[in-house]
């Protein structure tokens, strides 16, 4: 179960690398399903102004008015890379209005200017759901927030963020 002190955390660094970049291209994973997508920050000059989310589950847009999130990848549809890559072009330049997590599990979930919300399952028994982070790497430069087993979230963040 997802620590609240944690997850509130977790939150409040998401929503401050996300919220006003705009989704501005993706990098193929290893294999088709992974998946990085970038995100920049165009109309301000907040740093970290290149960002990333590195998907390595189930992940999918709805209408920002749906309530009811699925709770595993179980109660999600498998898509295509053709499929996934359709999602991406719908959000492109599209502008992050909003950022949170799932009431229990790490689901990432991001709401757009559009009116439509990524999903992206965060609920895994043996591995890492989700990353992201800023910079051009993997491992991020000052911030990394990873969806980890066991439905918990991990945090690393500039020492004066709070």
């Amino acid at each position: 179960m997802l620590d609240v002190e944690k997850k509130q955390f977790a939150e409040r660094a998401l929503q401050h690398l996300f919220i006003g970049s705009q989704l501005d291209g993706l990098k193929f994973g290893i294999g088709p399903g992974a998946i990085l997508i970038r995100f920049m920050h165009y109309e301000s000059s907040q740093q970290p102004d290149d960002l990333w989310i590195n998907i390595e589950s189930k992940w999918t847009l709805f209408p920002t008015e749906i309530i009811d999130y699925p709770n595993s990848e179980d109660e999600m549809d498998d898509l295509t890379e053709d499929e996934q890559l359709n999602l991406v072009f719908k959000l492109r330049r599209d502008k992050v209005v909003d950022v949170k997590l799932g009431k229990t599990v790490p689901h990432l979930i991001m709401v757009f200017q559009s009116g439509l919300t990524m999903f992206v399952n965060g609920h895994h028994e043996m591995y890492e759901c989700w990353q992201v982070g800023d910079g051009a790497g993997y491992g991020g430069d000052q911030w990394l927030i990873v969806a980890t087993p066991g439905d918990d979230i991990a945090t690393w963040a500039p020492n004066d963020f709070q």
